[in-house]
């Protein structure tokens, strides 16, 4: 059994890793080309989404330029909050029981999120940031 957390544990450290390296390699690629990747549902209706600005306020949050990251998207914090709040509790239930699920008490988190995230999108369009 402690054969099977190890790997386990080794697979999510080995999950995290993977996404800190894309993440760098996109934030290299976006100061070094510029831009980043374009938001389709600006492209079509004109108006910003809920994640629109997250590329700045990442590489603003990289710079530890906490006042550009808040400025890039004034939900940036409770996203990164909210994701990293759905890996920890996903990793941590992968490596006890070996089943990726998250537990009733997170779907109410989700939910509560999505909410806010759709009602932000709509407020950033009415009142223009």
């Amino acid at each position: 059994m402690q054969k099977d957390v190890k790997k386990r544990i080794e697979r999510v450290a080995f999950t995290a890793a993977l996404f800190v390296c894309i993440g760098l390699f996109y934030a290299l690629a976006v100061k070094l080309l510029g831009g980043g990747i374009p938001c389709i549902f600006h492209d079509i209706t004109g108006l910003r989404c809920p994640g629109c600005g997250m590329t700045h306020a990442m590489t603003a949050l990289l710079r530890l330029d906490f006042a550009a990251f808040m400025q890039a998207n004034l939900f940036a914090p409770l996203i990164v909050a909210f994701l990293g709040l759905a890996f920890v509790s996903t990793s941590l239930h992968y490596i006890k029981t070996g089943k990726y699920r998250l537990s009733a008490g997170n779907t109410a988190i989700e939910i509560l999120f999505l909410v806010l995230f759709v009602a932000w999108g709509i407020v950033r369009n009415f009142i223009g940031i």
